[in-house]
């Protein structure tokens, strides 16, 4: 329970530090900031500090920070919703995930034209939507700073063991070897002689070890595992402290590292090489939280926390409303045609977003159960 409670702490600090970095650059250049909420739906708690009211949400998929006039049509019918006093009126597309603002529009409506979203510059309105995926990278870089002037544990290219049976025992190696090259590939690292190996599945492959002081060269058949190669070892670890300056270039070392990574199971989701349903689909809200529970148990929840935290400022920049992305590329087409797009197309295309994250979310919290009870997730 201590696991499920930190871990759930944990995402919502990531969430929280996205929307930070929202709100701190609508702060500075000056717009106006009706809400910053954790969470989506109706509020469980809030408070109005200033202009602005802080709160956590019912729905934990998020947050949000709502700035005055995201739209200038959106703004116009709030004005109009006043002056005529209608029930209905158009709505910031993203109020059905949002909800209504909870500032009255009476009061919304006297916002100075110079604190709006929509007329401010549009770098001002790029560096807004791009501050919280900043923050996101920014955050995953002082998590795994942290970890490493705590001290880690590195794995070396030397065998500590050999699985019985296995490709490695059968090729002759022993515990105590160093491994030089895979696949006529030189090793410099235990994550490059890792990637080398999953790569060559099935295959026969020349290693070359160091044992003794003396250099020698074996050859073996790679096992094919789900699609990756398996030799069979498990490398030496030893204790790094890296001290102050040290620990700035793993966590730069590392924090790239994991924005590659993402990148690399994208399009291997895209090609099928990794599954998007199932067991090994991708997890939901209760996925996330039983494997960051799992890593608390283990140690190592720091650095799983700054990997999620990369996934999101990645994912968040798909140019798809309504995603961060997607106000960056509708900012760009505003900034060529010299004329905002209209409310309609921005809805429209909102609601193609916001459909798509339903169904995402509706086949990862099936993976999920499938996952807890059996079964796997829901077959396409």
């Amino acid at each position: 329970m201590l696991g499920i409670l930190i871990s759930i702490f944990g995402l919502g600090f990531l969430i929280l530090a996205h929307e930070f970095g929202h709100f701190i650059v609508a702060k500075v250049t000056g717009m106006r900031v009706e809400e910053f909420s954790i969470g989506f739906g109706p509020y469980l708690v809030s408070r109005r500090m200033g202009d602005t009211i802080y709160g956590i949400s019912a729905v934990p998929l998020g947050g949000y920070v709502r700035v005055t006039g995201m739209h200038e049509e959106e703004f116009q019918a709030r004005v109009d919703a006043v002056r005529e006093e209608r029930e209905h009126r158009a709505r910031d597309p993203e109020s059905r995930l949002t909800g209504s603002s909870a500032i009255p529009d009476e009061e919304v409506i006297r916002t100075p034209l110079n604190r709006r979203y929509y007329a401010r510059p549009v770098w001002q309105r790029i560096l807004f939507i791009v501050a919280g995926v900043s923050m996101n990278m920014v955050v995953a870089f002082l998590l795994m700073y942290f970890v490493a002037f705590q001290g880690y544990f590195e794995a070396s290219t030397v065998i500590d063991e050999v699985v019985a049976d296995s490709p490695a025992a059968e090729a002759g190696i022993r515990p105590g070897d160093q491994i030089l090259s895979v696949a006529g590939e030189e090793v410099e690292n235990w994550a490059g002689a890792q990637q080398t190996i999953r790569l060559h599945e099935g295959e026969q492959v020349p290693i070359t070890i160091e044992r003794g002081g003396q250099v020698q060269d074996l050859q073996t058949t790679l096992e094919d595992r789900e699609g990756v190669g398996f030799l069979g070892v498990a490398p030496e670890t030893k204790r790094v402290e890296p001290g102050l300056f040290g620990a700035f270039s793993f966590a730069a070392s590392r924090t790239w590292d994991m924005f590659t990574v993402v990148f690399v199971l994208i399009g291997d989701m895209f090609s099928g090489d990794v599954p998007v349903t199932g067991d090994q689909g991708l997890a939901g809200p209760v996925g996330i939280v039983s494997i960051s529970s799992e890593a608390v148990s283990s140690g190592i929840f720091l650095s799983l926390l700054a990997f999620i935290s990369v996934q999101l400022a990645i994912l968040n920049m798909i140019p798809l409303l309504p995603l961060d992305g997607g106000h960056v590329l509708f900012s760009l087409l505003e900034k060529v045609l010299g004329r905002a797009v209209s409310l309609r197309t921005f809805e429209r295309v909102s609601m193609v977003g916001i459909t798509l994250f339903l169904l995402l979310f509706l086949v990862a919290t099936t993976n999920d159960l499938g996952r807890l009870f059996g079964g796997g997730g829901p077959s396409f």
